[in-house]
């Protein structure tokens, strides 16, 4: 099997979220899957499987050093960043088979990028909201982040949203405030067992401009994961929070999601909202990703 290292939502390497890509992994027992993952611990890790039917184009499994995950948006953008570099696939539409169903997974020219950068995108339906978190619970959650109550959001609740994973979305009033945030994770973990959350997504909003954009952390105790750098999954559940809540425009169905500062990785997630007679679709997440090495793996 051969096996490469790649940091996605990001076009430098050793910023953005690292991700473990494992191609020609059919025939493999669960059991080996897992163990890659443990060897592979620092990143989650995306296994490549032929199609097994004709309505989609390829399978890919997440693994974590815990457990199978049904979607990991990150470690898909660096599956087909690599599967595009050595012509596995090509420009424009794959079907993708994985845990939370046959996605869509398109690659092309990144608008935003220099030479030859390429964008891979992926959509994501949208999630199931919870009702707003109550207020004395929240206040629990700000506690265990260690995040003053007078910096949480006077108008927009925390929610937990469902979608092949949970997170619970914590908004805060200042990004600034976003860097004093030095979580007590056995609480974190905790809590997260009760609200039926994986993980935190702690986010600001950005209206600096007319390209309004988010800062975030993400904190995902319950996964072995202290703190995420990027996550592509969490923006999708965002979108969908930020629809709820009308704050999108009617000519604004965009918004650049940044995050990784704190961890020295930053990395940069595009999202664009699919909107069809004022509901929200889906979510079209995009990113660039760098492959910083590869090898063969013996088994």
């Amino acid at each position: 099997m051969r096996i490469f290292q790649v940091d996605a939502f990001t076009a430098t390497r050793f910023t953005g979220n690292p991700a473990t890509v494992v191609l020609d992994a059919d025939g493999q027992s669960d059991a080996t899957l897992l163990a890659v993952a443990r060897e592979f611990s620092h990143a989650e890790v995306a296994f490549v499987l032929a199609a097994n039917g004709p309505d989609h184009d390829l399978r890919l499994r997440f693994f974590n050093a815990r457990k199978e995950a049904p979607f990991v948006g990150h470690a898909t953008v660096a599956a087909h960043t690599v599967l595009l570099a050595l012509g596995r696939r090509n420009s424009g539409a794959c079907r993708q088979h994985s845990g939370t169903g046959i996605i869509e997974v398109t690659a092309h020219a990144d608008p935003a990028g220099a030479g030859t950068a390429t964008r891979i995108e992926f959509r994501q339906t949208a999630p199931e909201l919870d009702a707003p978190l109550p207020f004395k619970t929240t206040l629990r959650v700000a506690e265990a982040l260690r995040l003053p109550a007078t910096q949480l959001h006077e108008i927009m609740p925390a929610r937990v949203a469902r979608k092949g994973s949970t997170r619970l979305l914590v908004p805060v009033a200042d990004a600034r405030q976003l860097d004093a945030l030095t979580p007590n994770f056995d609480t974190l973990q905790s809590l997260g067992s009760e609200l039926g959350a994986d993980g935190f997504f702690v986010f600001a909003l950005n209206r600096n401009s007319d390209q309004w954009s988010t800062e975030s952390r993400m904190f995902c105790p319950a996964l072995g994961i202290p703190e995420d750098p990027v996550s592509g999954n969490a923006h999708a559940m965002l979108a969908a929070y930020l629809w709820d809540l009308g704050q999108f425009g009617k000519n604004s169905t965009t918004f650049v999601g940044r995050q990784g500062q704190q961890m020295k990785r930053p990395g940069q997630v595009n999202v664009r909202l699919e909107v069809d007679q004022g509901i929200l679709i889906a979510a079209h997440i995009g990113g660039t990703a760098v492959i910083v090495s590869e090898g063969t793996m013996a088994l």
